[in-house]
């Protein structure tokens, strides 16, 4: 592939992107059914089935990282399908075992699996997309986790009223087996030859810590604007519904969601190019400002309209961040700890995540939500303080390498 041709009319990038879309419907499938499950099943309530989707979210954070390490040493391929096959146990697990023990290990196999998954697919994409594309390509494979996250749900909701639970669970399964026909599908990443820690010899620890170096300052943002999606994810309906927004209807409460998912994609398709052209480090400042903007316009929020304004600029803050900040990782790792580091950038996601429904319980708790997202959106601002801080360079600062013979295990 010449470093000319745009990677988004190939037929690998299109592979790619379908199976991030089946593995982010798997999740979104899945999940909402999880206190239904519980109830019928388990007989428990809803502390039991936060702590059972939770567990999920956990595994996650743990597995990231880890598969990124083994993805450099072993090979993306044969990581992957690892993960798809566990993600698939877990499911079958769910569908089969209707017990405690059941839900809970196929909660964590489930998240051990599809995270493992989803970080070698995304860091697959790295390598094979040429430097000056891969904000684009980010933006564009960005939008198959919102296609998946807006079937996932109603896929769903019809087989669990047709079959029950344990149905949904088997589809899931499914979802998974057909994540795996894709990355078999897919062709070797190019292999370069080994830069920095690893053609020195040095140990893995050293390696591990040169990677975290590379993405501290770009994930400690991810992790700040991840926590305004936790937030508002957890505690909008709350939040409207204090201010008299009814929960359901054309603009209630609900329907809120819809704007932020519209706002996303549209943005996504319009900005999709714009990490390229001004580059990351502007791009995430931009981002960082309209995410602070949009929280704090949703805290003030006391009706649908000014709701959907609020969402609508952080949809147009999230559309170019994570590309951006993935750019910004990147640009920090080599060949040979690349995928190792996107695990660990990832990870601060999902730490960001589980963080705004902390910090808004622990708000809410002792004075309001409205006090919970200007808190937040306060911390929008500190991290594009730390961006500019400590980041040095606004380009990716990868240097082409002569490729070595191919790696028959990748």
């Amino acid at each position: 592939m010449t470093r000319d041709r745009d990677i988004t009319r190939t037929l690998t990038f299109w592979l790619v992107f379908t199976a991030s879309a089946l593995s982010a419907m798997t999740n979104a499938t899945s999940t909402p059914i999880i206190p239904e499950y519980v109830e019928r099943v388990l007989g428990g309530g809803t502390t039991l089935s936060g702590l059972v989707i939770a567990l999920s979210a956990v595994a996650a954070v743990v597995a990231m990282p880890v598969a990124g390490m083994l993805g450099d040493r072993r090979g993306y391929r044969v990581v992957a399908l690892s993960g798809s096959a566990t993600a698939a146990l877990g499911m079958a697990l769910l569908a089969a075992v209707p017990s405690l023990w059941g839900a809970g290990l196929g909660r964590v196999l489930f998240g051990l699996g599809n995270s493992a998954s989803m970080t070698l697919v995304m860091t697959w994409l790295v390598a094979m997309a040429p430097v000056a594309q891969r904000g684009k390509a980010l933006s564009v494979f960005g939008l198959s986790v919102w296609i998946g996250l807006a079937l996932g749900p109603q896929i769903g909701a019809v087989v669990n009223e047709l079959a029950g639970p344990a149905a949904v669970f088997a589809v899931c399964g499914g979802f998974e087996v057909a994540t795996a026909a894709l990355i078999a599908c897919l062709p070797r990443p190019p292999r370069q030859a080994p830069t920095g820690p690893a053609s020195h010899g040095q140990g893995r620890a050293v390696a591990v810590w040169r990677a975290f170096l590379a993405v501290r300052v770009p994930g400690v943002v991810a992790a700040a604007a991840w926590c305004g999606e936790g937030l508002m994810l957890g505690f909008l309906i709350v939040h409207l519904e204090a201010g008299g927004v009814p929960a359901s209807g054309l603009t209630g409460a609900a329907s809120v969601f819809a704007v932020f998912s519209f706002s996303v994609i549209g943005a996504r398709i319009a900005l999709a190019s714009l990490p390229d052209r001004i580059g990351p480090l502007r791009a995430t400042a931009l981002s960082l400002c309209a995410l602070a903007a949009g929280l704090a316009t949703l805290g003030l929020a006391r009706d649908f309209w000014v709701a959907a304004a609020g969402v609508a600029l952080i949809g147009v803050g999230f559309s170019p961040l994570y590309p951006s900040l993935t750019m910004l990782a990147t640009g920090g790792l080599t060949t040979g700890n690349r995928a190792l580091g996107l695990g660990m950038f990832s990870s601060f996601t999902s730490v960001g995540h589980a963080g705004g429904a902390l910090i808004g319980g622990l708000v809410i708790a002792a004075a309001s939500t409205t006090w919970a997202f200007v808190l937040v959106a306060g911390l929008q601002l500190g991290a594009l303080a730390v961006v500019a801080l400590f980041t040095r360079g606004d380009a990716p600062r990868e240097r082409p390498v002569p490729e070595a013979p191919r790696d028959p295990a990748a």
